[in-house]
């Protein structure tokens, strides 16, 4: 394992980078919103069916959370894909970071929706500075508050889901989501008992997926145990490729664990019956299924080239996703 911990995406220059252009004045970030967020299903329904009004709420609340995590990611990607890094870019970037790391944004959760809304900001926000850290002329006291943000952060992830091992969010894709922000927030801050942790975690995740592929906990979302599969197998894929950048070969761990997921859910894209078979009722998206959803094909396909993924690549590319860091098509797709 290398002695400092590599980035999870490519940094260095790509000949397919558009010519830099002027950066624009830094815009103000939003202003941060308390994480006491409600849940969006039904009660009653195994969290497989949205109440309408319930997700109106919920993106409300949570409106300025996404708009500060894609502020974040697509700054910090338009840094990495000029040909000519402009600080400026990273100087923006670092200073929505700060904006918040002040203000200890995202610490603090008074519902059990809004810890979840805050483990998977944790993703975005580490990446962003991952992408910038290197950035010349950066602010050294604002660094030092960003890390030391980022440090208490997933701190807090960390010991949440090492705590309350009987709720199934400890086991299911929020331990996978919470298990790549803090594998990332290692990475950022060069902290192997992080990484480490991370690792750990990863490893119980792939002892919940099934010799058929599926996950006992997912298919009890019903209607929604396909898109909760796709949602699963998102982040296990982002950890498995970190690792393997930091000498940790998670991809075939467990008896390739992970590659029964890939191929369960890849099957299902077209053909949703298997999880109409398994649950009993009609399969339906969460929203739509669009790039967003499939971040996780680029690194895979760029490591592996399975064909079962080049229709999907070149029908959704670029494949964006905050929640994943940002353009991983930018991030993980050989130049073309």
């Amino acid at each position: 394992m290398a002695a400092t911990l590599a980035s999870p995406f490519a940094l260095t220059d790509r000949a397919d980078r558009p010519v830099a252009t002027k950066a624009a004045p830094c815009p103000a970030p939003p202003a941060p919103v308390p994480l006491d967020v409600e849940g969006f299903y039904k009660p009653g329904t195994g969290s497989s069916e949205v109440d309408p009004q319930a997700m109106k709420r919920y993106r409300k609340a949570t409106a300025a959370i996404a708009a500060y995590e894609n502020g974040i990611t697509r700054m910090s990607d338009a840094y990495l894909a000029a040909k000519t890094r402009d600080p400026a870019r990273a100087g923006c970037v670092l200073d929505w970071l700060y904006a918040w790391a002040a203000k200890g944004a995202m610490l603090k959760a008074t519902s059990h929706q809004g810890e979840f809304v805050r483990k998977w900001g944790l993703a975005p926000v580490a990446a962003s500075y991952i992408k910038i850290r290197h950035a010349p002329s950066l602010d050294p006291a604002r660094r030092a508050a960003v890390t030391a943000w980022i440090a208490r952060w997933a701190g807090i992830v960390r010991d949440d889901y090492d705590s309350h091992p009987e709720r199934s969010s400890r086991r299911n894709n929020h331990l996978y989501w919470a298990t790549l922000g803090v594998m990332w927030a290692g990475v950022a801050l060069d902290d192997r008992a992080l990484f480490d942790w991370s690792v750990a975690k990863y490893r119980l995740a792939l002892r919940q997926i099934a010799p058929d592929g599926t996950l006992p906990l997912e298919l009890a979302r019903r209607s929604k145990a396909r898109h909760y599969h796709l949602f699963a197998l998102t982040p296990l894929v982002f950890i498995a490729e970190t690792a393997a950048r930091n000498g940790v070969d998670l991809y075939r761990a467990d008896g390739d664990a992970l590659r029964r997921l890939v191929a369960r859910v890849v099957a299902s894209l077209d053909d949703p019956s298997y999880f109409e078979k398994s649950t009993g009722v009609k399969q339906q998206w969460v929203g739509k299924l669009d790039g967003g959803k499939l971040t996780w094909m680029e690194p895979y396909y760029a490591r592996f080239g399975d064909a079962r993924l080049k229709s999907w690549l070149d029908r959704f590319r670029p494949l964006k996703n905050r929640r994943t860091g940002g353009n991983a098509t930018l991030l993980y797709a050989p130049a073309r």
